[in-house]
C-alpha cells in the first residue's frame, strides 16, 4: 500500500492512488478512453462546474455538475443509459468518483454495460498530451480548480 505511494514521483500520481483507495470503482486510463471516444456506446460525463467545463473539456463529453441528483440524472439520461459504457471524469478523479458512487447501482439497473472513472481525470489526460476543447476548438487551457490542484498540471 505505502510502497505505491512513495514510488510515485508526481503529486497527481499520489492523488490517483488515494482516490482509488477510497473509491474502489473501475478506472480507465487516458489511453483506454482515447480509444473509446468515437464509440457510439460511450457516454462521457464531465463532473465539474460549468465554468471549468467552459474553459476546456474532453471532446464529446457532457457536463454533469457535481450537485446533480440521481433524479435529475435519470430525467436527463435514462433513455441513453442502456447498452452504454459510462465514463465519469473531473479534474483529478475525486468528484467523479463521488458521482460514480451515487450513480453506479442506478446506471447498472438501467442497463449500463459498465461505469468507470477516468484515472487522474482531465489533469492526467492533459498531462499526457491528449487534446482538450472549449466551445470553439482545441485549446491548451485547463481550469486549475484551485492553486493546490493547479500544481498537478504540466503547463504546455
Amino acid at each position: 500500500m505505502f510502497t505505491d505511494f512513495f514510488q510515485t514521483p508526481d503529486p497527481l500520481g499520489i492523488t490517483e492512488i488515494l482516490i482509488e483507495k477510497h473509491h474502489p470503482f473501475p478506472q480507465v486510463t487516458d489511453r483506454e478512453l482515447e480509444s473509446m471516444l468515437d464509440s457510439p456506446r460511450l457516454l462521457l460525463f464531465d463532473v465539474r462546474q460549468p465554468e471549468e467545463y467552459e474553459v476546456s473539456h474532453i471532446r464529446n463529453s457532457v457536463l454533469l455538475p457535481p450537485d446533480t441528483t440521481e433524479a435529475q440524472f435519470l430525467q436527463r439520461y435514462e433513455e441513453h443509459i442502456a447498452g452504454t459504457l459510462l465514463v465519469f471524469y473531473c479534474s483529478v478523479g475525486q468528484r467523479s468518483s463521488e458521482m460514480l458512487g451515487r450513480l453506479d447501482d442506478l446506471c447498472r439497473k438501467h442497463g449500463a454495460v459498465s461505469c468507470s472513472n477516468l484515472k487522474g481525470g482531465i489533469f492526467r489526460w492533459y498531462n499526457n498530451g491528449r487534446p482538450v476543447v472549449d466551445t470553439n476548438s482545441t485549446t491548451d487551457r485547463i481550469h486549475e480548480f484551485n492553486a493546490v490542484w493547479g500544481m498537478m498540471l504540466r503547463k504546455r
